[in-house]
Formats: C-alpha cells, sequence, structure tokens
C-alpha cells in the first residue's frame, strides 16, 4: 500500500496537467489538496524507510532542537528563495514545469517536516525518529484544515 502511495504522486501531477485548464477554482483546490496528501504519506514513507536502512536520520537526532528550528528556517527561506528566482519557468503547465513544482513540494514537505521534528522533540524529549509519523500527520491535516476553509470561503464568495 506505501508503494502504491509513493508511485500515485508522481502520476498525479502529471496525469492532472491535462485537465488542470478546465478546472474551476474549487476544483483546483481539492486537486491540489488530494496532491498535497498523497505527497505527504509519500514523503512520510521515504523518511520511514530512511530511518530502518540508512543512518542519515539517526545522526540528525543529535541537533539539538532549537538549533534544528533554526537551521530548518534558514533552509526553508533559501528554497523560497530560489522558488522566487525559478517562478517564470514554473508558468509553463508542460510536464517539466510540473515536476519542478512536484519537486519544491516534496523538499518543502521534507523540510518543514524536520522543523516540526525538532518542535516536537523540544516539546516531548522523545528524539526525532520516532516522531514521523504524528509529524506528518500534523503537516497533513494542518494543511487539510486551511483547504477546507479556503473551499468554504471560494464558495461563500461565488454564492
Amino acid at each position: 500500500m506505501k508503494r502504491l502511495i509513493y508511485f500515485i504522486s508522481p502520476l498525479l501531477v502529471l496525469t492532472g496537467a491535462v485537465f488542470f485548464t478546465t478546472f474551476r477554482p474549487i476544483e483546483q483546490a481539492i486537486y491540489f489538496l488530494i496532491l498535497f496528501l498523497l505527497t505527504c504519506l509519500s514523503a512520510m514513507t521515504v523518511v520511514e524507510r530512511l530511518v530502518k536502512h540508512h543512518d542519515v536520520i539517526r545522526r540528525l537526532n543529535t541537533i539539538h532542537p532549537l538549533i534544528g528550528i533554526v537551521l530548518g528556517t534558514v533552509i526553508l527561506a533559501i528554497i523560497i528563495g530560489s522558488l522566487f528566482w525559478i517562478a517564470p519557468s514554473l508558468t509553463h503547465p508542460g510536464p517539466v514545469g510540473l515536476l519542478e513544482i512536484f519537486l519544491f513540494m516534496y523538499v518543502v514537505i521534507l523540510v518543514l517536516g524536520f522543523i516540526v521534528s525538532c518542535f516536537f522533540e523540544g516539546i516531548t524529549r522523545q528524539p526525532k525518529d520516532q516522531l514521523i509519523r504524528p509529524v506528518f500527520l500534523f503537516i497533513g491535516t494542518g494543511y487539510l484544515i486551511l483547504t477546507v476553509f479556503g473551499i468554504l470561503q471560494l464558495y461563500r464568495q461565488t454564492g
């Protein structure tokens, strides 16, 4: 099941581009909600595999939570700055532009997961590798709530 979710996310990005021009704003919001949640689940499975098979995540446990939050925020600011730098190439709805958008979304989710896991580690004193599922569920649920409120706002505006 996890492998299926891992492979569905990129396919939704590439196949959804065909129908993207015909979507209304509400349908676009629902489409990106599904895409984000699938990408969040995919990132969670990748991080869980890295914890099991590699020592990289275990080394991240040695970082102090406050340093991790600051480091993650700086990395996130660099990613967002580079997103503004390459924004003109992202406006093309071709497969390359959609793949770039997907990769940026994936990297931002991983960095955001690192920041939130450092925050949760500071609160609960549990290591980061034990907080993988709660962190990604927290990120996905937060985006779900914000998107539902956005969809309700769109319905109110359209009447």
